[in-house]
This record gives C-alpha cells, sequence and structure tokens, in this order.
C-alpha cells in the first residue's frame, strides 16, 4: 500500500473513531495475534463501521446495536437492528473474524422478525446461536429455529415450530455455512455501492446457509448474499477499498 492510500485509510478510520464514541473489542487473529475491533456509528444515516487495523467493513441498512460478544475469543458477534417496513421490526446477526490483519465475514443472516400480516395478528422468526469447538477444525454454529404464526381469525392458520439447523466451519475461506451447492442461474445483484441492480449469471458450486426455501444465503467471491424476491441478491455491506 503506497504512503499516499495509507494516510488516506488514517484519516477515514480517525474520522470514523472519532464521529462519535467507539466500542472496542479485542479477539485474536487466526495467526494467534491480540487485534482490536472497533465498532462505530459513522455520521451517514443507517450505517455501522466495523474497523480494525488497515481495514474497515461498513454495514447498511442499520439502526442500532442490540447486543455484541466476543465467541471463543476469535469472533465477535454483532446483534444490530436492521430498517423493517411498515408493522415490522427485523434483526440481523453478523459473525466476524480476523485473518492476514483484514476483518472476515463469517456469516450474515436474519436472526429476528416480526412482523403482520392480513388475517394474521403476528408472525414471529427467531434464530439463536451457540458455537462450539476450539479450533478450525471443530468449529460448529448450532443455530435453533423458532417459527410462528398467530391468527385469531383463522386459527387453522397457526403454527409454531423449532428446528435445529448446524452450520460447519470452513477453515480456508473462514465461513460458517450449511452445504455446497452447484448454481447455473441468472440472479439480479443489489448490493451497497452499486450505481443500479445488475444482472449476473452464476455457474459454481457455491456455500450456502439454508434455513429453508425463503431463508437462503449465497457465500459468492468472498462475499454473503441474501436470496430474495424475483432471483435477487442483497448484499448488506461493504468494504473499504482505499
Amino acid at each position: 500500500m503506497t504512503k499516499q492510500k495509507l494516510l488516506l485509510l488514517f484519516i477515514a478510520i480517525s474520522t470514523i473513531l472519532n464521529s462519535t464514541k467507539a466500542q472496542s473489542y479485542t479477539i485474536e487473529s487466526f495467526e494467534g495475534v491480540k487485534t482490536k475491533i472497533h465498532v462505530t456509528e459513522t455520521s451517514s444515516w443507517y450505517q455501522l463501521a466495523v474497523s480494525c487495523l488497515t481495514d474497515t467493513l461498513f454495514l447498511n441498512d442499520y439502526a442500532g446495536i442490540k447486543q455484541i460478544h466476543v465467541l471463543k475469543g476469535k469472533f465477535l458477534e454483532i446483534v444490530y437492528d436492521g430498517r423493517g417496513g411498515t408493522g415490522s421490526d427485523v434483526s440481523n446477526t453478523i459473525i466476524l473474524s480476523v485473518n492476514k490483519n483484514k476483518i472476515n465475514v463469517s456469516m450474515l443472516v436474519y436472526s429476528f422478525a416480526k412482523w403482520f400480516a392480513v388475517d394474521v395478528d403476528e408472525n414471529l422468526y427467531t434464530l439463536k446461536f451457540n458455537l462450539t469447538g476450539n479450533n478450525k477444525s471443530d468449529y460448529k454454529l448450532i443455530i435453533n429455529v423458532h417459527n410462528q404464526q398467530k391468527s385469531s381469525d383463522h386459527p387453522k392458520l397457526n403454527y409454531n415450530k423449532y428446528e435445529q439447523v448446524i452450520l460447519n466451519y470452513d477453515p480456508n475461506q473462514n465461513i460458517f455455512y450449511s452445504s455446497h451447492k452447484s448454481i447455473t442461474h441468472s440472479f439480479t445483484i443489489n448490493a451497497p455501492k452499486m450505481q443500479q441492480p445488475e444482472k449476473r449469471d452464476i455457474n459454481e458450486t457455491l456455500p450456502i446457509i439454508f434455513f429453508g426455501k425463503n431463508d437462503i444465503y449465497y457465500f459468492i467471491k468472498g462475499e454473503w448474499y441474501h436470496l430474495g424476491d424475483y432471483d435477487t441478491l442483497y448484499g448488506e455491506y461493504y468494504k473499504n477499498h482505499l
């Protein structure tokens, strides 16, 4: 990295840290180095900055931190509110690690949603996480999924389901995943910093996180995307590429 880029990066990080009081957490990188991660609300609306060393990650659609935990000394879990629509409440959970002085997004999923619909009093969807294992070879993420629907007008529509999903850990890409899936399909990519959504043909085998046909995540070229309606893949973050 050139001196000019280092200076620009230093200014950017200083601006972030000074924009409001940052919260700092220490985890150990996969090289065994104690590393501080700074979590800061930026001056931009609906955005959270996560920085360490010379790397900064920006989370979009951010509306407030709910919880932050250090997991096994190696991972930082951030639970934050997203921008839900009218009559809805949404939260995301992101799990970060540090590898080769870079912030790595090991997982990013919707972990809480509550919403109302016609003839339905309430829909509730929650995920609770438990990390097991002690190193890259045996990490597993145990996720308890609760899915509930209540309707006083149509009680036959009611359900209350519990399920457990286990995510494996890929030590090469440093991500948690359900399985690998061969994908040959055309998607619309909609991600932060894109001027407009763009069509992209995917023809490869990808790590995925699968909680059901309506909640699927794809890991494409080092980034997580959530599958939405009309074959649209949504990105929730971007890196500072100075």
